[in-house]
């Protein structure tokens, strides 16, 4: 996802953003890859997985029931705010759904008839240390809305600590350069190359790859594993009239310090959007790629 939220954290990404976006994230999932990683999850017992930039923990809420018995979950997040909000939304979503939750030793223990896991967190600094990660002790490593942030050398790095540790990964939700707007206008096409160009600065990580990055990493494992990219586009109706209004704005704003000089054009543009969304009349696809690497 063009991860441009209109009023970002200091340190990553704000609650409100995150919880926003979480439903769209999870109706846009390619739901024959997670069929095929809970295939393999079956047979990997019991399951380690290190989940990378976890936020409020919307691909554990997502992957948790469909990953079975025995799952052994380590959080990872370099924003200290978020992690220490992070259980109580975790329980919250527990409760609220019927499965039981119980705090031991700064750690969390879901459960209900088809799944059960432990829940720790910790905080870490993805960019810099991400080879003191305990990969050798884990299954399974996903992140979601995350690769388009990331740089090459960054990726060449995961790549080789996947391949040489056995690890499977599962990344989702990477941004692909495309968006659609409906109605079209005729500015939607400067909008999407600022937006594309302002993807490729430095997001912490060292200059991004962002639209590329997605097909880049499942180039790197596919030498070694069984590597699979499915679409796994936003498809939103006027009925996210909120979504959209924050993306809107977030965009505008990258749009701007990718060229000032486009001011004008960019606010006229903004102002149409935000017409078409009132009045419910906007829709918005965003594209997005699913990977799926196994050992």
């Amino acid at each position: 996802m063009v991860n441009d939220e209109p009023s970002q954290a200091p340190s990553g990404f704000s609650q409100q953003w995150l919880s926003l976006r979480e439903p769209a994230d999870h109706t846009a999932r390619d739901s024959v890859l997670s069929e095929s990683l809970q295939g393999w999850a079956k047979l990997q017992t019991p399951l380690h997985i290190m989940d990378f930039g976890t936020g409020t923990g919307s691909n554990l809420r997502y992957l948790c029931p469909l990953l079975g018995h025995d799952q052994h979950w380590t959080l990872v997040d370099n924003d200290a705010q978020l992690l220490t909000q992070l259980p109580d939304i975790l329980s919250l979503w527990a409760t609220s759904n019927d499965i039981t939750v119980q705090h031991a030793n700064d750690a969390l223990v879901l459960s209900n008839e088809t799944f059960s896991a432990s829940v720790h967190w910790q905080q870490s600094d993805l960019a810099n240390y991400l080879a003191e990660l305990p990969f050798e002790t884990t299954d399974l490593v996903t992140g979601s809305a995350l690769l388009d942030l990331t740089s090459r050398r960054w990726l060449d790095q995961l790549a080789r600590l996947c391949i040489s540790h056995r690890c499977a990964s599962f990344f989702v939700l990477n941004y692909n350069g495309h968006i659609d707007w409906q109605p079209v206008t005729e500015t939607d096409s400067l909008m999407r190359q600022l937006l594309n160009a302002h993807q490729l600065s430095d997001k912490g990580f060292g200059p991004a790859l962002g639209p590329q990055a997605g097909q880049y990493l499942a180039s790197l494992l596919e030498a070694r594993q069984a590597v699979t990219l499915t679409a796994s586009d936003w498809g939103l109706s006027p009925t996210h009239r909120e979504l959209q209004a924050a993306l809107i704005e977030g965009w505008a704003a990258a749009a701007i310090e990718q060229h000032s000089g486009e001011r004008a054009v960019i606010d006229q543009w903004q102002t149409a959007r935000n017409s078409f969304n009132s009045t419910s009349m906007s829709q918005l696809t965003v594209g997005h790629v699913d990977l799926l690497a196994l050992p």
